[in-house]
């Protein structure tokens, strides 16, 4: 059994806790009390160590930091003496009212304990008030001191303090203890030493010279800088202002403060640098000025011409400069006309400016009125600075063109007469008018002989000196019209227009900062060349279809390209892809020079050259009306399958097609497509018919292929008669291929009986006659397609896409049909398993690569239509990834 304590024993056990929390009650008030009451005192001695440790009273007079030091005692003891006097120890009366008001506690529970009855009797109440006083005794706690100090300090600048003693800590570091124990020993008697003196001086040279800044220490008393260069001088601490000589001529220094001066000068000569104070020499230097010296420029092997189809002016050049050379250019003056001015010939120095260099410098100068006469040539280069180095003078004789064509060649004379002696005028005019009797040279040509007109009039009644230029000009003009025709003038005007683009790419590719505008100026001109070039070039073709320099028909795609690709250089250019833009404009150069090496040479051709053109064309517009006919077959195939026929076998990829609901309003439109493409097939059958008799007239066969097209056409138009599409569709499939395989035929046997385009007739065409006249979006581009093709619509793409490797370009065509080949496509050798090494596979080329582009635009605009089905969109994506 369990005894209870006695209400006397448990009353103890509450008297010894309550004493224990009443000591800590007292600690509490205590700390509550002292806080406040020493504050001000902590914070005068902290201030005192900020000001110590920031080494402040070192740098006052002896008295000044006495009086400091007392004036921040006195405010410590009176602090002190403040605390003192707030410092009285708590009674016990008042910890227990802390424990009562921390504990929450109501009626003095705690008096209760120590209290007596005032009067006898009641003792069971008094028992039951002390048992209830000491239940609430268990809830005794003393709680966190609080001493209040936002009341005290509202303004927490207690809390700066202590950021700023930190801080000075950190400041001082390691000397913080000699600091703070300084800051109690003021100095009297002598004054503090000046701190010691410190001379730092450099000299800077031009920005032109690209030259880091030279200091000048003590241990190097000699020292070479450019000229112009800029001399800095610092001097701190000592007393007293200090002097500068440079080469005996005094420098006056500029106080920065106190004890902190600065000189500077330009040098522009050398000699003795001397920094003294006071008599007392602190640093001297012997100076060497190096003055800046004109570019060094010269000849390396002499200047002249350089021959080829356009005779170009050849200047070799060196040039030197110890900062470098930021300009060069060779100036030519008339031999015979030392007065007249010169002219000069700018050279592109690599990497901007280069302090040793040498190349070669090529220009067509053969429109200039000077070509042709003796000139005196030297060079002149420029530094930063402005000054210039010239070479010596070599004289040579200005290229001229050689025209081939009598009056081109007498308007020459003419140019260059008036170049020697441009006063006299009689000579010019009289040889002027013999030309402009020669009724055989301008009877078919009176755009030229209103500009030969128009130069007599010029130089008879118009007497500037500008006048002849602008005659030399126009003299210049008329013969290239004489000599050469629109072609070769656009061709001429293309090169300059690449060269000016091609200049500025490669100097930016150098690192030299190009005018973007300036750029995209000259690759504007460049597509403009182009554009008149090509155009030149067809209406060439259009005059003298025998002697084509152009075709038009197979080079549409060429020119294309080429227009693209410019456009493509452009954007690369504006949205600064530079080297995107550099390739482009490298795969330009490339087509237009493969274009330049395909032309004919200029000259008449024989009459059976003639012959042989005529029949080549002849073939290429039968090969046209083929190719015509298989896109209209692909078209019709189309309408087949989307009327409800079997789906085409795949020859590359084909989007899928769901099927489609029939409506009476469907039947209907259904029923009057096919009533259309009945007639068609039937035009296209007809048009077979005559294009296999004007095959067998121009060549002596037909090829059997075309018979096997004209069965599968007349099978289609019974199917498309009894409305049978699937059928229709099989036949339609059947047509096309027959079509390709009699083109493949067609190209072999033209190629075999006319050549190809070159072969035999001095003539070099970058194609063959099987070569198609295709665009890359499917669309004719020939005006004649061969017999039949007055009844035939616009196609569509799919024609191209059926057209196979045979009516791309004609080096695909020339593959024959029952060649043996190897997986690899490669031919097998007669009577062995290997292959031919020699190999005519054939990779992808121009043609090709456009009907990829076409099918992949083609593709992506299906693909942003997003109202199509979901599992076309899919398909779609599926096949973009392949790109």
């Amino acid at each position: 059994m369990i005894i209870p304590p006695r209400p006397q024993d448990r009353l103890d056990t509450l008297l010894h806790a309550v004493a224990r929390r009443r000591r800590l009650a007292v600690l509490a008030l205590w700390f509550e009390r002292a806080w406040p009451a020493i504050w001000p005192a902590l914070a005068v001695a902290g201030l005192w160590a900020c000001i110590a440790l920031l080494d402040l009273p070192r740098q006052l007079p002896g008295w000044a930091h006495a009086t400091l030091l007392a004036g921040f005692a006195l405010a410590l003891l009176a602090a002190m003496a403040r605390a003192v006097r707030l410092l009285a120890v708590p009674d016990d009366a008042a910890a227990d009212r802390r424990l009562e008001q921390a504990s929450g506690l109501a009626h003095r529970p705690l008096a209760v304990l120590t209290d007596r009855p005032a009067q006898a009797g009641g003792e069971a109440l008094w028992r039951a008030h002390v048992q209830r006083a000491m239940d609430q005794l268990d809830r005794l706690r003393v709680g966190r001191p609080r001493p209040e100090m936002a009341r005290h300090d509202p303004r927490a600048l207690r809390l700066g303090l202590v950021v700023a003693l930190v801080a000075c800590l950190g400041i001082a570091g390691e000397q913080a203890p000699g600091r703070l124990l300084r800051s109690f020993l003021p100095v009297f008697g002598a004054a503090a030493l000046p701190p010691p003196t410190q001379l730092q001086a450099w000299i800077t040279p031009p920005a032109y010279t690209g030259m880091a800044p030279v200091f000048l220490r003590p241990e190097v008393p000699a020292v070479s800088v450019p000229q112009d260069s800029r001399l800095v001088v610092n001097l701190t601490g000592g007393s007293g202002p200090p002097t500068l000589m440079l080469d005996g001529h005094p420098v006056a220094f500029a106080p920065l403060d106190a004890a902190s001066f600065q000189a500077e000068a330009t040098l522009a000569a050398g000699g003795r640098l001397v920094v003294s104070r006071q008599g007392e020499e602190i640093g001297a230097w012997d100076l060497a000025v190096v003055a800046n010296l004109p570019p060094e420029v010269r000849f390396p092997e002499p200047p002249g011409g350089q021959r080829g189809r356009i005779p170009q002016t050849r200047i070799p050049w060196q040039a030197s400069h110890a900062y470098g050379v930021v300009a060069l250019h060779a100036e030519l003056t008339l031999r015979d006309r030392p007065e007249a001015p010169p002219l000069e010939v700018t050279i592109q120095l690599p990497g901007g400016s280069s302090k040793s260099a040498k190349g070669v410098r090529l220009q067509d100068l053969t429109a200039h009125p000077w070509a042709g006469t003796m000139v005196e040539a030297r060079l002149v280069g420029r530094d930063a600075t402005g000054l210039e180095g010239t070479s010596d003078t070599i004289g040579f004789e200005l290229p001229e063109r050689r025209f081939e064509h009598p009056v081109a060649r007498a308007l020459m004379a003419v140019r260059k007469g008036l170049t020697l002696r441009p006063a006299e005028r009689g000579p010019a005019l009289f040889e002027l008018d013999r030309i402009a009797g020669l009724e055989e040279v301008w009877k078919d040509d009176p755009g030229g002989f209103l500009n030969l007109g128009a130069i007599i009039t010029q130089l008879r009644r118009d007497h500037e000196p500008a006048a002849v230029e602008e005659a030399q000009g126009r003299m210049w003009q008329l013969a290239l019209h004489l000599e050469e025709g629109a072609p070769e003038r656009t061709a001429r005007a293309l090169e300059q227009a690449r060269q000016a683009v091609r200049e500025m790419l490669e100097a930016e590719r150098q690192g030299e900062q190009i005018d973007k505008a300036e750029l995209e100026r000259r690759m504007r001109e460049l597509q403009e060349a182009l554009q008149r070039h090509l155009e030149a070039l067809a209406d060439q073709a259009r005059r003298d279809p025998t002697n084509p320099a152009f075709n038009p028909e197979r080079n549409k795609l060429d020119a294309q390209d080429m227009k693209r690709l410019a456009e493509q250089m452009r954007e690369a250019a504006r949205e600064d892809k530079m080297d995107q833009a550099r390739d482009r404009m490298a795969e330009l150069e490339r087509m237009l020079e493969e274009m330049r090496a395909a032309r004919p040479e200029r000259g008449k051709p024989t009459e059976r050259q003639k012959a042989r053109a005529e029949k080549r064309q002849r073939g290429e517009r039968q090969m046209n009306a083929v190719q015509d006919m298989i896109r209209h077959e692909g078209s019709l195939l189309d309408h087949a399958q989307q009327r409800g026929g079997p789906p085409e076998p795949q020859r590359g990829f084909m989007l899928p097609r769901g099927p489609r609901p029939q409506s009476p309003e469907d039947q209907q439109r259904d029923a009057t497509q096919r009533a259309r493409d009945q007639k068609i097939q039937q035009a296209l059958r007809r048009a077979l018919g005559e294009l296999m008799q004007q095959q067998g007239d121009l060549t002596g066969k037909i090829p059997p292929p075309l018979a096997e097209a004209d069965a599968a056409m007349r099978d289609g138009v019974q199917a498309l008669r009894d409305g049978r599409d699937p059928a229709a569709a099989t036949a339609a499939r059947r047509a096309i291929e027959a079509l390709q395989k009699g083109g493949r035929d067609m190209s072999q046997e033209m190629a075999a009986q006319f050549g190809r385009g070159g072969e035999e007739d001095g003539e070099e065409e970058g194609d063959e006659s099987g070569e198609g006249s295709m665009s890359a979006d499917g669309e004719q581009d020939g005006q004649g397609n061969g017999p039949g093709s007055q009844q035939m619509g616009p196609g569509n793409q799919r024609g191209e896409r059926r057209g196979e490797r045979g009516y791309g370009r004609g080096r695909s065509v020339d593959r024959r049909a029952d060649e043996r080949r190897d997986p690899l496509g490669r031919q097998l050798r007669d009577g062995t398993s290997g292959t031919d090494e020699s190999g005519d596979v054939q990779v992808p080329d121009q043609m090709e690569e456009a009907r990829t582009r076409a099918i992949q635009e083609e593709l992506r605009r299906r693909g942003a239509d997003r109202g199509r089905p979901q599992q076309e969109l899919e398909y779609i994506d599926r096949l973009l990834r392949q790109f």
